[in-house]
């Protein structure tokens, strides 16, 4: 293999399911609540009991699929939100062994400033102007006062992606991250305009607990592998009288 520079594999994992996507879930269905946050700050929000047996899958799959010493992961990059870092310890309790955990900021959720934890009707209750700003801008380049656009988090995300061929070159590598970081380094690492991205935003959006692979071909490109892989029957209905 040509001068290899990436890990040798690269697991990206979505959290669990978390009381926020239940919450927002059901604002969704109901159609007037102008929030879902609950008084509970993003970083903080926990899994739900489902998630936490979503998050227990992976780790369980990889043991299974991958019995061999040389198939550990050697690191995983987890991001600071509670509900990734509980995936996190999850995975590992699956896996039955302990990687080397980082919590590694920059794979953190994007940042969603004053329209934080408020559903589409409470944005058009409280910032009308933001829907009409978004609608112009469209959803990839829009940022919301005091929060991220898409392009912020692929800058940070540049600078992880440096640390992997770094630090990281021909190891097992788990990054537990968001959705939206999940399309982000899809975005950078298959080369995406922004029509593709919002196409897979739309048609195949990132499941919880979902593990999306990548590794290097023989050329030394990073190529991806399969996307979008869950381990859990999809069973699990929302209560949205609860």
């Amino acid at each position: 293999m040509a001068n290899q520079k990436w890990p040798r594999t690269l697991y990206v994992v979505r959290h669990g399911q978390s009381e926020r996507n239940v919450m927002k879930d059901a604002a969704k269905l109901k159609g007037a609540a102008p929030t879902w946050s609950d008084g509970v700050r993003d970083q903080d929000t926990p899994l739900t009991p489902y998630g936490v047996l979503q998050a227990l899958s992976v780790g369980v799959a990889f043991r299974e699929k991958h019995p061999f010493k040389s198939d550990d992961f050697d690191i995983l990059y987890v991001s600071p939100y509670l509900r990734a870092r509980q995936t996190a310890e999850e995975i590992v309790r699956g896996l039955g062994y302990y990687p080397r955990i980082v919590v590694e900021e920059r794979i953190r959720e994007i940042e969603f400033g004053i329209l934080d934890g408020l559903s589409a009707e409470g944005i058009r209750v409280k910032y009308p102007e933001e829907v009409a700003r978004r609608a112009k801008e469209g959803k990839y380049y829009y940022r919301p006062p005091g929060g991220e656009n898409r392009p912020d988090v692929n800058l940070r995300l540049h600078s992880f992606i440096d640390t992997l061929v770094r630090s990281n070159v021909n190891q097992v590598v788990g990054v537990v991250c968001h959705s939206v970081v999940v399309l982000c380094l899809r975005h950078l690492l298959e080369r995406w305009d922004e029509a593709s991205y919002l196409q897979v935003d739309k048609e195949q959006d990132v499941k919880n607990a979902s593990v999306t692979t990548y590794a290097p071909n023989d050329a030394s490109k990073i190529m991806l592998q399969s996307y979008n892989e869950t381990f859990y029957p999809e069973t699990h209905k929302l209560d949205v009288t609860a």
